[in-house]
């Protein structure tokens, strides 16, 4: 699983620092180079009166956004077409923002609202935004469309999804036709997502700005249910033969054995009668399984936290189908991690090592504990609290980014989220399953698909205990297939 995601995240970040590259050099080139991305100087740092938005409205720490929800946001141009956005190093008021063009129609083209909400209509002349309009989405969110050539909408209007509210244009502190845009949490830039996908400087994209805000694909998940004969307990994703495709380990409550069931690549598991033994007994003592390359070999480990003691387990994987024994197990936390829940591989910080992410059960708070390869570093805290409200965590890339993202079930409504990785971070959470998951467990993810760029979500159904997998499609799941008849 990590090997995979390493892979796809070198790719990327090559391309990234390519595209770095290419945008400095067309930015040295002059008037005359074939393309500016610097379409615009610094903007002034807009208030809460001159954003139109609620006093309440103020910037908060990184770490309290991941617990609001995020629009459903969509390009801010019509349906099916296409525009390119960039950023860059410096760009104002964030890296966030996005200058989107369409070549030689980008002047005058119709600029649409990203979702439903109130607008604000300012025009500071020939400096800053220029014309510009803000449209707060309530609950702390907003999105900034700058540099407009005309309005199409009054001040204080309610506007839908898909409305026109302007046009493009080169007003302000503008060098060249271009629609400046920003997606803002508590007025602070975030990573903008469309159609529930996060969004990268540099490429192009279709509108699905179509008049509908049905969330797609559908997640039709299980009926509730808790049955008390569970015969799997503690899954977790981890390449464990070598082969760069996802195998699924759990343990056997009836016996406390630790089994392995190969990924074939297909989206299928090896059946029963031919699953491997990794551990002959005991593993019933054993909490938070976990997968990921921990010390830094190219080899996915397991970690494992003990229950009577706290303590917490390296077990050191092969690429062979085995993993150390209890003897070869290596300590990385000498205590305490029983006072912690919901364990999962998650590479935030763009290593090569796997970092764990928990909650903290005496605060509802998400620690991120880096890996060094050698063990963990010091935690940061990612989750400002209620996150014992949340279960089932899971790392994975489910918006096909390179970079891998939390996934998790909320309690009290059976909703699943996604929190986009991002630097270190994570972005606010986006929904992509509507309810019902409450009746799902063991929640896990990697790629079972080995020719998809997306990785997949595999959960057992806790009324039937079937295990299925919901494939990534990079913007949320597709339609689900059982891969295990019964027993999970």
């Amino acid at each position: 699983m990590i090997k995979k995601f390493m892979t796809r995240r070198v790719r990327i970040a090559t391309g990234l620092l390519c595209a770095t590259i290419a945008a400095t050099t067309l930015s040295v080139s002059g008037a005359n180079a074939v393309e500016d991305t610097h379409f615009h100087g610094d903007l002034d740092e807009l208030t809460v009166s001159e954003m139109g938005l609620p006093a309440g409205y103020d910037i908060g720490p990184m770490s309290t956004f991941a617990s609001a929800e995020r629009p459903h946001f969509q390009m801010p141009f019509k349906c099916n077409e296409s525009w390119t956005g960039r950023s860059r190093s410096g760009h104002s008021p964030s890296y966030y923002a996005l200058d989107f063009t369409q070549g030689g129609s980008t002047y005058g083209s119709p600029v649409v609202a990203s979702a439903a909400g109130k607008a604000t209509v300012r025009d500071l002349g020939g400096r800053s935004y220029g014309k510009y309009v803000v449209i707060d989405h309530g609950g702390g969110w907003s999105t900034v469309y700058a540099h407009l050539s005309s309005f199409s909408v009054s001040d204080g209007a309610s506007v839908k999804a898909g409305q026109q509210i302007g046009a493009v244009g080169s007003t302000g502190n503008s060098t060249g036709a271009h629609l400046h845009y920003e997606q803002r949490l508590n007025r602070t830039d975030q990573r903008p997502t469309f159609n529930g996908a996060a969004f990268y400087p540099d490429r192009t994209q279709t509108s699905k700005n179509c008049g509908t805000t049905t969330e797609e694909p559908p997640v039709i998940p299980a009926p509730p249910g808790d049955p008390t004969d569970k015969g799997m307990n503690d899954l977790a994703s981890a390449d464990l033969n070598g082969d760069n495709v996802l195998d699924i380990v759990a343990v056997e409550n009836s016996t406390g054995k630790l089994w392995m069931y190969k990924g074939n690549g297909n989206g299928t598991i090896a059946g029963g009668s031919s699953r491997v033994l990794l551990g002959s007994g005991g593993w019933n003592g054993m909490s938070n399984l976990t997968g990921g390359d921990f010390n830094k070999d190219g080899k996915d480990d397991l970690v494992a936290v003990e229950e009577s003691t706290g303590k917490l387990w390296l077990y050191k994987g092969r690429d062979n189908s085995t993993i150390s024994g209890g003897s070869e197990r290596v300590l990385i936390g000498s205590g305490g991690w029983n006072g912690m829940s919901n364990l999962t591989a998650l590479n935030l910080n763009g290593d090569s090592v796997a970092d764990l992410a928990a909650v903290e059960k005496s605060t509802g708070k998400l620690y991120l504990y880096p890996g060094t390869g050698s063990g963990l570093g010091a935690r940061k805290e990612i989750g400002s609290g209620g996150w014992n409200g949340m279960t089932n965590l899971t790392g994975m890339d489910l918006n096909n980014s390179g970079r891998q993202d939390l996934v998790a079930v909320e309690k009290s409504t059976g909703k699943l989220f996604l929190y986009p990785g991002d630097r270190g971070y994570l972005s606010p959470r986006i929904m992509i399953g509507s309810g019902g998951w409450n009746g799902m467990s063991d929640l896990i993810g990697g790629d079972l698909f080995n020719n998809s760029p997306s990785d997949d979500l595999i959960a057992v159904q806790n009324s039937t205990g079937k295990l299925f997998l919901y494939p990534g499609t990079g913007s949320g799941l597709g339609a689900r297939k059982e891969i295990g008849s019964a027993g999970w």
